[in-house]
């Protein structure tokens, strides 16, 4: 099955591009919330007053994905609310922490292959 997600921002941090985005959320939401107001929240959910998604946030160097982190249940008037309110900020720093670490492996592997590229084109 084929998710789409719709960015909510997308910006450069520390050399790495970082996407925002969103997609369905596929929990009911009265598996995730008690609330005596359930009804309400579902029918403010489908009527579009709420929007009911899963977060994504990318980290990526020239379109390579190097860092991820989701976050499923989210329930906001604006989805855009995740930027100013600290959930994306914990998990852009979720997705930086594992992108970091790949940045030396994915150096030492292409410089190997690139010794490897001037080695054939050198005795072409």
């Amino acid at each position: 099955m084929t998710r789409y997600y719709d960015t909510i921002a997308e910006f450069e941090r520390e050399g790495f591009t970082v996407i925002v985005d969103k997609t369905y959320e596929d929990i009911n939401p009265r598996d995730h919330f008690e609330d005596d107001n359930m009804d309400e929240i579902l029918r403010k959910i489908d009527n579009g007053t709420y929007e009911w998604f899963m977060l994504r946030v990318r980290v990526l160097v020239e379109g390579l994905e190097l860092g991820s982190a989701y976050l499923g249940g989210c329930l906001y008037e604006d989805a855009r609310e995740v930027l100013s309110d600290g959930t994306a900020e914990d998990f852009i720093d979720e997705a930086m922490k594992e992108a970091r670490p790949k940045v030396y492996a994915l150096k030492q592997r292409f410089a190997e292959l690139s010794d490897m590229v001037d080695r054939e084109n050198a005795g072409a």
